[in-house]
């Protein structure tokens, strides 16, 4: 049996875990606490005192989550978290943050850190992964680590717990998920669906109000589209279950995108435009479609409930996109990373140091 691994969990101060509604990057986090546990590790996760994690221990500086995101604060919340890891007298074998601030206290730290990149290329993140090197860069896609010009360590795709999505009927609806701004492609989601002659349901908020209001909203009205707003939860994993085919024409670089897992695990096909981490995720043709064009979605769209096994990707995607699989994943990395610190600190301080 393999040793047991202590890890040390450092969400953001931005959204309690598990998220209610929008916070990707904390949804996952949740999501690895309770995989890691299962695989047998013991987990201290630092978050907001808000938070809710049954049988999984919760360190917190703050009462509750803060929005909107702020860097001084995720530094703050970041700094807390690794000095009382350093002070544990129990200690870690890794520390597993997953936020860019907490990479800046990463000195503070006797253990290795790895930090996963939650965010597209950034430059002013770049220089500061640069002058911390000892710390190791996880990347959700292989595409997010080509754009990475620090360089990544390792790429680990997300994964979610499939007990929460559920295969439902189809009710011949498309669907739109995610926030309203241009590089989510959501008038090109509205454009599909009417050239489809299809019903479109709209679901989440605007994040550019310009835009939602001169370019999205006269879609809207004009195509009769139902917009629901933003959903979560059990009414979030049905709204996906039900759907003919969800579109994610996405008009940018894609680091991951958690929402096409989030449909596969409920069996439901993803059309996609072949950008960023879209072609890692979708299996053409099985899971989905990677589109080059609008011509070519429109005509994914019409047949989507005729193209598709239903079961088939549900089946598959338990199998792929699995918190358990992202678990193991990040398990060989967490030893791979102690044995490197633990050979370093064998040659002496100033090998350990760079390790």
């Amino acid at each position: 049996m393999a040793e047991k691994l202590r890890v040390a969990l450092v969400s953001t101060p931005f959204v309690a875990l598990p998220p209610k509604g929008y916070g990707g990057t904390e949804r996952v986090v949740a999501d690895l606490a309770y995989a890691l546990t299962a695989r047998g590790a013991e987990v201290v996760v630092y978050a907001t005192a808000d938070s809710d994690l049954p049988g999984i221990e919760l360190r917190s500086n703050l009462a509750a989550a803060r929005w909107p995101p702020e860097r001084g604060l995720e530094r703050e919340h970041a700094a807390w978290a690794l000095r009382d890891a350093a002070k544990d007298p129990r200690g870690f074998d890794v520390v597993h943050v997953h936020s860019p601030g907490a990479v800046e206290a990463a000195q503070l730290s006797p253990y290795p850190v790895l930090c996963t990149l939650h965010h597209d290329h950034d430059p002013e993140l770049t220089g500061i992964y640069r002058r911390f090197p000892e710390v190791k860069l996880i990347a959700i896609s292989r595409a997010q680590a080509r754009r990475e010009p620090a360089g990544c360590w390792s790429v680990v795709h997300h994964g979610l717990d499939p007990a929460r999505f559920r295969p439902l009927p189809d009710q011949g609806y498309l669907l739109f998920i995610g926030r309203f701004d241009r590089v989510k492609g959501v008038t090109q989601a509205i454009e599909v669906a009417a050239r489809a002659d299809l019903p479109l349901v709209l679901a989440g908020e605007p994040h550019q109000r310009d835009y939602y209001e001169n370019e999205v909203r006269p879609l809207v009205q004009k195509h009769g589209v139902l917009e629901v707003g933003p959903v979560g939860g059990d009414c979030k994993a049905a709204l996906i279950a039900r759907a003919r085919a969800v579109l994610f024409p996405i008009q940018w670089e894609e680091p991951f995108g958690l929402v096409m897992i989030e449909a596969l695990l409920s069996g439901v096909p993803v059309l996609a435009n072949a950008r960023g981490s879209v072609p890692e995720i979708i299996e053409d043709g099985v899971s989905g479609v990677l589109c080059d064009d609008p011509i070519e979605m429109v005509g994914a769209a019409r047949i989507a409930d005729k193209l598709f096994d239903r079961e088939r990707i549900r089946r598959l995607a338990v199998e792929r996109w699995s918190s358990l699989r992202m678990a193991d994943d990040y398990l060989r990395l967490y030893r791979a990373a102690r044995a490197q610190r633990q050979a370093a600190e064998e040659l002496g301080p100033g090998a350990a140091a760079g390790a």
